[in-house]
């Protein structure tokens, strides 16, 4: 009766007042700040009233390589991606879209965009086949904006996919399941179109593989001490203006695909034999998947004719081992290491600092180039804690007598404070980008040559 008393009678300006204190914090547990779009769970109610005596449609529109997109150029990125098609939606309403369009999140932070509809030309019901004829539309629009849009990232569009269902109100069933279901009905239309598309890109890449349609870029890595090119990292690109091009993707297909030994081998080859030329005192680093250097005939049948080839020794060339995959065997992994190096291979340890797999290989190979992640240097000059990790990294090489690499320097901020910290050796877009060729030192050490 107390609690009563404090609210007030039905009506009163404290009930109102209290309910919308309640409405202000649900709306902003629901509202995505990013996008400036709420969860269609806060439009529950409207959807409800809009169904009533009428069918309402749903189109979602889901991106499923949105993961790979914030792996290969950082959340920022797709952040800015995802504020640009909401943004790119609104635009569309009245257009492409009704007007009276709803367009919403799965949820707060999310990246798909469940739209919603009640009325079709003319202020007719929802059909099947309209709401298939909308989302093709929609599907060929936003496949346009996003080649030439500012916010959607380069080089190479982001797939999309697009599903639809309708809600049938029933006095019978209660509605927020129904939306939820249609909303899965829809999402299970893009997995089947994920898939469908994972299958392309299998057969696309086989075709990349088999035709021999990758590129190689070199990277330099620096003595920063000495301003002096040491060696280059070898870089593998797919086909230009195809989603391959980038990096994460070309990886990351060739694992769903069950290529990438196939893929790894193929970059090897190919960055050695368009080596030709490399200053016989430099190195050669290659990505390598621990899972392929143990590989009968290794040496054998891939390696030993490319360096014929180009007139280069096992010495120039420094396996780069990539944490794509784990070690699975550190011990039956170090025969494998040891039979190489006795025919004069170096071994660096890549993407150092970004987890307990790196770290182990760290404590378990006896590597020649310890390689620091990107995620320890971008800036370093700001964090101290980056720096002591840093230190400790230093300290760590001192007693395996390995070198250090930083990777992804990008500013003369980071280059002078991993000087400062005693990191002799490094690499990025503060030197010089990647190029086909084996390119000098483009800014940033004194002296450099």
């Amino acid at each position: 009766m107390r609690r009563a008393a404090e609210l007030g009678p039905p009506g009163s300006l404290d009930e109102t007042r209290r309910l919308r204190a309640h409405y202000l914090r649900l709306r902003s547990a629901l509202y995505d700040q990013l996008t400036g779009l709420c969860s269609y769970h806060l439009h529950l109610d409207h959807l409800e009233s809009q169904a009533r005596g009428r069918r309402l449609g749903v189109i979602v529109l889901e991106f499923p390589t949105l993961a790979a997109l914030e792996a290969a150029h950082g959340w920022e990125v797709s952040d800015r991606f995802l504020a640009g098609v909401a943004s790119h939606l609104g635009a569309l309403k009245g257009r492409d879209l009704p007007g009276s369009a709803l367009i919403t999140l799965d949820g707060v932070h999310g990246n798909t965009f469940p739209v919603f509809l009640w009325e079709g030309p003319a202020g007719e019901d929802v059909t099947g086949p309209y709401l298939a004829e909308t989302g093709t539309r929609l599907s060929n629009v936003l496949d346009s904006r996003l080649r030439t849009a500012p916010w959607a990232p380069e080089p190479a569009p982001v797939d999309f996919n697009v599903g639809h269902a309708l809600v049938r109100a029933s006095p019978s069933a209660r509605f927020e399941r129904m939306v939820h279901q249609a909303i899965r009905e829809a999402r299970g239309m893009t997995v089947r179109a994920a898939d469908r598309l994972q299958r392309e890109r299998a057969l696309e890449l086989s075709a990349i593989l088999r035709e021999g349609r990758l590129t190689t870029h070199y990277q330099p890595i620096v003595d920063m001490e000495q301003g002096a090119i040491i060696g280059y990292e070898a870089l593998t690109r797919g086909p230009r203006n195809t989603p391959f091009e980038v990096p994460k993707v070309l990886f990351s297909c060739s694992h769903d695909a069950r290529l990438a030994a196939q893929l790894d081998a193929s970059c090897r080859l190919l960055a050695l034999r368009n080596a030709r030329g490399l200053d016989p005192g430099k190195k050669l680093f290659l990505n390598s998947l621990a899972e392929t250097l143990g590989t009968p005939g290794f040496m054998e049948h891939d390696l030993r004719a490319a360096l014929e080839e180009v007139a280069l020794q096992p010495r120039n060339v420094v396996l780069e081992i990539t944490e794509r995959t784990a070690i699975e065997d550190f011990e039956a992994f170090g025969r494998e290491l040891d039979g190489l190096r006795r025919l004069g291979f170096l071994v660096a340890i890549d993407d150092v600092g970004t987890g307990y797999a790196s770290l182990q290989a760290v404590s378990e190979v006896q590597a020649d180039f310890l390689k620091i992640d990107i995620s320890l240097i971008k800036n370093i000059h700001q964090s101290l804690i980056k720096q002591d990790l840093v230190h400790s990294l230093l300290q760590v090489a001192a007693r395996t007598r390995s070198r250090v690499i930083a990777e992804g320097i990008e500013s003369a901020e980071e280059y002078r404070t991993l000087r400062a910290c005693g990191v002799r050796y490094g690499q990025g877009f503060y030197f010089a980008p990647p190029a086909p060729e084996f390119a000098p030192i483009a800014r940033g050490v004194a002296g450099s040559r």
